[in-house]
């Protein structure tokens, strides 16, 4: 009996077993979107969000919220952004010129070009951009470029640059608070520039923690093991002691938290979201112009006295041949790079010696546009 029983239970078991995973999955919510960022338009119902979700596949999207109350993701190739002080919205990276994209807010549209932080007069802006260039001793170096854009003239210009930590940012009309190390003193140093007179001025030996412009203050730390929080006023250019954390809180507060609080549908899976189609424009900063054939282009800047002008634009435009050639044939094995640079029956070799190589994109100068027979060069800056 008890035998007859254990079978019948056994039975019984594995009969519910079978049916449980027959049986259909009960549908449940979507993995929780992480949003990053959020825009919303004054004079339009535009809403957009910067946004991920887990999942079978992770993903990070830009999705905007249609008229109907539904999403639809940007193009993939858009996955962020980034609020400017300006208002646009960074969407990628500013190392590269001619793949730098920001979302204009004015026109509602994505537009490739660089965005400048401008000066409070608007008379000059700034941005950073990475570089890594290969060093004699045969290791390769990140370098910080900072550029400079004059909004009266439109020239471009490369006014500081280095391997170690720095940080600009404007505190008056047109004068740049920096923050950084100092190869000369070696060691960290607070200072002011002006590009208007191209003159740099030391106001402290230490590191930048935080600030508070409208009241005019730095708080810093010495270059000293204690590291005790200083307050710096730019108003007298005395320095003093925090008294304790209250004051530092009272007078550094915490930005609030930029991550709004959104409420998706719980179902929503971002991969699965359609692609919302996005109107794309191509801004210049500068207009080259060979012997009466002109060429738009994303950039022209000077380092060092320099003028360097992008190949990529020109060659397309032009028909110019690029080859990569042994680095052997430079007589140099420590060089990063040699590329031969054709027009018609005239050529010119470009190294790291007389070109300019920034986020794998070549740049030349007149001098070397000249040895393949053009005899003007001229470089015209387009004025916002």
């Amino acid at each position: 009996m008890k035998k007859a029983l254990h079978q019948s239970l056994r039975m019984a078991l594995s009969a519910s077993m079978l049916l449980a995973f027959a049986a259909p999955l009960t549908a449940h919510a979507a993995e929780k979107i992480e949003v990053y960022d959020s825009y919303t338009s004054k004079s339009s119902n535009v809403q957009l969000y910067s946004v991920s979700q887990l999942g079978n596949q992770f993903i990070n999207a830009v999705i905007a919220r249609q008229p109907d109350g539904t999403y639809a993701k940007w193009p993939e190739a858009f996955q962020h952004f980034w609020k400017y002080d300006s208002g646009n919205l960074q969407l990628t990276g500013m190392d590269d010129p001619e793949q730098a994209y920001v979302y204009d807010t004015q026109s509602q549209s994505i537009v490739r070009k660089s965005e400048y932080t401008l000066s409070p007069d608007g008379s000059w802006g700034v941005l950073e951009r990475s570089r890594y260039e290969r060093q004699p001793a045969g290791y390769i170096a990140k370098f910080g470029d900072q550029y400079l854009r004059n909004s009266a003239t439109g020239k471009v210009s490369v006014y500081y640059s280095t391997q170690r930590y720095y940080n600009a940012r404007w505190i008056n009309q047109h004068t740049l608070l920096e923050s950084g190390y100092n190869e000369a003193a070696r060691q960290n140093v607070i200072s002011t520039f002006d590009p208007s007179t191209g003159k740099r001025q030391e106001l402290l030996k230490g590191t930048l923690n935080n600030l508070n412009l409208s009241k005019g203050l730095l708080q810093y730390v010495k270059n000293e093991p204690k590291r005790l929080p200083w307050i710096y006023n730019l108003k007298d250019g005395s320095s003093r002691l925090v008294k304790d954390n209250r004051e530092l809180e009272a007078l550094f507060p915490a930005p609030p938290s930029s991550r709004p609080e959104v409420n998706f549908p719980k179902d929503m899976v971002l991969k699965d979201l359609s692609a919302a189609e996005m109107p794309i424009t191509l801004a210049y900063e500068y207009n080259v112009n060979l012997d009466g054939k002109s060429v738009d282009v994303p950039t022209v800047f000077t380092k060092g006295g320099q003028e360097w002008i992008p190949v990529k634009p020109l060659a397309a435009a032009l028909g110019w041949k690029i080859e990569v050639m042994n680095i052997s044939a430079t007589g140099d094995p420590s060089a990063a790079y040699i590329y031969k640079i054709t027009n018609g029956s005239n050529h010119t070799v470009l190294t790291p010696v007389n070109s300019f190589n920034s986020a794998s994109r070549l740049y030349i100068a007149p001098a070397q546009i000249k040895e393949l027979e053009y005899k003007s060069v001229k470089v015209t800056p387009y004025l916002k």
